[in-house]
């Protein structure tokens, strides 16, 4: 497992290093969908925080809170200080699955492709006595995205 701040920082960088727009809402949901693939293909989570139910849809709130005044922009590879992560070639696999897919989607897209009717966000926020922050089950997650990697790849 990853720190997810570390692995946040990867999504820039790689997003970056293809000109593609980045900002905080499009790494939250490309985190999310990062580790839900992950999930489903190997079974182990990605990163040791897990993502929680806010209004936009999945959060990794640590790692929104410790990158909330960072220039994602100027995030490359320099930036990254975990070796392993730098250097993993699943992990560069996985973000060119994640990347393919998802590469040109807008931040406001992916949101509302996170609440979509079904997924683990909207059965958490539809949950009796549901509060913001709870965290969203990764046996939803995972079961979620193996029909998305299956229905894909």
């Amino acid at each position: 497992m990853y720190n997810s701040v570390e692995f946040a920082k990867y999504i820039a960088a790689f997003w970056n290093d293809r000109k593609a727009d980045i900002n905080m809402t499009k790494i939250q949901k490309l985190l999310y969908i990062a580790y839900g693939t992950w999930l489903a293909v190997s079974g182990d989570r990605l990163v040791k925080e897990h993502p929680q139910a806010w209004p936009h849809g999945p959060v990794f709130p640590t790692t929104r809170n410790k990158l909330l005044k960072e220039d994602f922009n100027a995030i490359n590879y320099d930036s990254i200080a975990d070796e392993k992560l730098k250097n993993d070639t699943d992990i560069k696999i996985l973000m060119e699955v994640v990347f393919k897919k998802f590469g040109t989607w807008t931040a406001y897209t992916l949101s509302n492709w996170s609440h979509k009717e079904g997924s683990p966000w909207e059965y958490v926020v539809s949950q009796p006595n549901f509060k913001w922050g709870e965290v969203i089950p990764d046996d939803r997650i995972k079961s979620y995205f193996k029909k998305i990697v299956v229905k894909n790849d």
